[in-house]
């Protein structure tokens, strides 16, 4: 089946001038990181554009556009599994994994208040990629990872809760 894909830029996250249209899936990606630093070296200032970034604007785009989805419908997030808690056995990183850990805390409590909606409700874990946050040595590349992600997004849609998943739709530990 063809997909439409449709590009939103929400910069008011208020909502105002909203689109109209009836969206099947709504898909936040956004991600920085500003290196490989203890966070006790951490400067105030990059750790507030982190967190801003990687989990708040997230939500607010969320629940600025969260009307847009139709009843029955995909909000989703791409999260990773840098975020899980459980899994952070290895150093490093220490500011990315706080701000992708709070994206997740904060996409639960959005499931929790929105529980009644009808929407199915995503965390997304791509892998590492080749991008310019994963850079050049990720053993993924994006025409590969990003097919599995969508496969997933669609073999989920009208599954209740929250889920976490990696793009080939296991369970990320929390």
């Amino acid at each position: 089946m063809p997909r439409e894909v449709v590009s939103i830029a929400c910069t008011d996250w208020r909502g105002r001038d909203r689109r109209a249209d009836t969206l099947d899936l709504l898909f936040v990606n956004a991600a920085i990181d500003r290196g490989d630093l203890p966070i006790d070296e951490v400067p105030t200032d990059m750790f507030t554009e982190v967190m801003i970034t990687n989990a708040l604007s997230p939500l607010r785009t969320l629940e600025t556009l969260r009307g847009l989805v139709a009843p029955g419908g995909t909000v989703a997030v791409m999260s990773s599994d840098q975020g899980s808690i459980s899994r952070n056995i290895e150093p490093g990183y220490e500011l990315y994994k706080a701000s992708k850990a709070a994206l997740n805390q904060l996409m639960r409590s959005y499931a929790t208040r929105h529980a009644d909606d009808g929407q199915t409700k995503l965390l997304i874990d791509p892998g590492h990629n080749q991008t310019r946050l994963g850079g050049p040595d990720a053993p993924l590349i994006p025409e590969e990872s990003i097919p599995d992600v969508v496969d997933v997004l669609e073999a989920q849609a009208g599954a209740p809760g929250l889920q976490f998943l990696d793009r080939h739709g296991e369970n990320v530990p929390w």
